[in-house]
């Protein structure tokens, strides 16, 4: 067993309350399994039966959580339901990391073809053929840890994701060791958008790569939100557009947020960065029936009035404004 994540000192954790069950369906066979991972799908049953090809969300959670956590906190299962979709949700085992967090500072599983990734790669591929997914319509959506192993998968695989929505994570190769991960409390190193755009891309091979949607809070004491601004310093260099804001939002949907926009000379948006006030290191949801509304508090996951789940599925152009 590898010793405890540098993510379980920093209690980098996304735990929750006692949860009930959510129905996800556990796939055994999804091809070679490198980085020993389990596989969760949740498929409503219009889309098992529907012809039409659907969307894909590959959902992975934080530390010390399961699929089924995930599922409920985050409320995609609903989403689902609502408008077709189908989440797929790699589950990490303890027998990889005590604190059950995805290794993103691991090289061996944040590379090509490797490890944890290409495990998460096979899951995505299994389930475009057995759930009759459009492969232009597939997006990650990762919290903590998660956040941090979305941002590999988005940076290693651009051509297989549309978008992708990353709550308190970092750029990708933030950190290549443990000691490095820890330091992420504090901040990270101040990169260039250059030097961070290197360590994705060589330029050797043109890629068009995913649009990408930031959240974090500002009080985060477990991931400090630098790695954000650095993170989209990162994506800036991949989409060549400068780091610089073009619009701003304040209290954006009367919520305690800015929503700031980064496009491109199209005016087309490839980056927004969702910057909460006064959050820690918490999902943000809204519980309730509205139609805006959604989502499950724990230890953390705050209601801060705002269904953050939802606006990742309108960003994503999968929900009507």
């Amino acid at each position: 067993m590898k010793s405890i994540s540098p993510f379980l000192i920093l209690a980098f954790l996304f735990s929750v309350t006692a949860c009930a069950p959510s129905k996800l369906i556990k796939e055994k066979q999804f091809g070679e399994n490198q980085g020993n991972l389990k596989m969760y799908v949740y498929a409503p049953t219009i889309i098992e039966k529907s012809e039409k090809k659907r969307a894909l969300i590959v959902a992975l959670h934080g530390c010390s959580q399961t699929s089924k956590e995930l599922a409920l906190v985050s409320g995609w299962n609903k989403l689902a339901d609502e408008n077709n979709l189908v989440i797929l949700y790699p589950n990490q085992k303890r027998i990889n990391n005590v604190s059950k967090c995805f290794n993103w500072f691991e090289l061996k599983d944040i590379t090509k073809n490797s490890g944890e990734l290409q495990s998460i790669i096979n899951m995505v591929d299994h389930t475009i053929n057995a759930y009759n997914i459009d492969t232009s319509q597939v997006f990650i959506y990762g919290l903590s840890a998660g956040a941090a192993m979305g941002v590999a998968l988005l940076a290693v695989h651009p051509s297989y994701f549309k978008a992708g929505a990353i709550f308190a994570g970092t750029p990708y190769k933030v950190a290549t060791n443990k000691i490095e991960a820890v330091k992420l409390v504090f901040g990270t190193n101040d990169k260039t958008p250059l030097e961070w755009g290197k360590l994705v891309s060589n330029d050797s091979i043109e890629h068009s790569y995913p649009d990408l949607f930031v959240y974090h809070g500002t009080k985060d004491r477990i991931v400090n939100i630098k790695n954000s601004n650095e993170l989209i310093d990162q994506w800036s260099y991949l989409h060549k557009i400068d780091a610089l804001p073009d619009s701003s939002t304040t209290n954006y949907e009367s919520a305690p947020l800015d929503r700031i926009a980064y496009t491109n000379s199209e005016g087309t948006e490839k980056i927004v960065f969702y910057k909460f006030y006064g959050m820690g290191h918490a999902l943000p949801v809204d519980p309730g029936s509205g139609k805006f509304q959604g989502g499950k508090t724990g230890l953390f996951s705050r209601d801060v009035g705002f269904f953050s789940t939802y606006y990742v599925a309108r960003d994503f152009g999968l929900i009507r404004k």
